[in-house]
């Protein structure tokens, strides 16, 4: 596969823009969280507005500024970076429902332990990919914006990633909730779908491999 997990894309695209090449906007709000609620700050010229979060808005918000905080702390070595990544994507990812996703129908070709390899494999892939990135964090921030509601159980919020200097990305987070939790599913960076990206990578591994699951495993075996 010659493009990186979308997980990793997706967290890559939650605090560092050197590693997307993606144009969007220029920077127009300050954004400052507020420690203690679920709200932000948005100052535009002279006007400062509060902006409640709802509690997906307020999910990701989390999830991004923990994101932001690890990766900022110097003291940190990478082993200790790529813990701290390990627990945020265990936390607020839904992995199974993610991985199930990017092989598409070919999940049915897989007998239980291949399943359970492939689940294996492929969050080790994404922790493996982000691992090496994460010295492109050059103090980026992170805002909510907006968020709605698609279909019965799943949202879309929308994020921009703002850096010191140059355009902001637009990221979109798609987060289902389920028994009272809250899990992201997919990313959406500037319109496309990061599932859907890795969805097609893996199905030209499988079809060049002749159509069978294994050259997928051998592939994230060997990564």
């Amino acid at each position: 596969m010659t493009k990186l997990g979308f997980l990793s894309l997706a967290i890559i695209a939650s605090t560092s823009t050197s590693a997307l090449a993606f144009d969007f906007g220029k920077v127009t709000a300050h954004y400052a969280a507020l420690s203690s609620h679920n709200s932000v700050y948005v100052e535009v010229s002279d006007e400062v507005e509060v902006k409640e979060l709802t509690p997906s808005e307020a999910f990701i918000d989390t999830m991004g500024k923990t994101a932001v905080s690890f990766l900022a702390n110097e003291t940190l070595s990478q082993d200790q970076k790529r813990a701290e990544f390990e627990k945020l994507l265990k936390k607020n990812y839904d992995m199974k429902t993610i991985g199930r996703f990017a092989l598409g129908k070919n999940w049915n070709l897989a007998n239980d332990a291949q399943q359970k390899e492939y689940l294996k494999l492929f969050e080790q892939m994404v922790v493996d990919v982000y691992s090496q990135r994460f010295d492109d964090y050059e103090g980026q921030r992170f805002e909510v914006r907006a968020s709605r509601d698609v279909g019965k159980s799943d949202q879309l919020i929308n994020t921009v990633i703002i850096p010191d200097s140059g355009p902001e990305i637009d990221v979109d987070w798609r987060v289902r909730t389920k028994d009272g939790k809250r899990k992201i599913i997919d990313v959406i960076i500037e319109g496309v779908s990061m599932s859907l990206t890795q969805r097609s990578d893996f199905s030209s591994v499988i079809q060049r491999g002749g159509g069978t699951i294994e050259p997928l495993l051998e592939h994230l075996r060997s990564r």
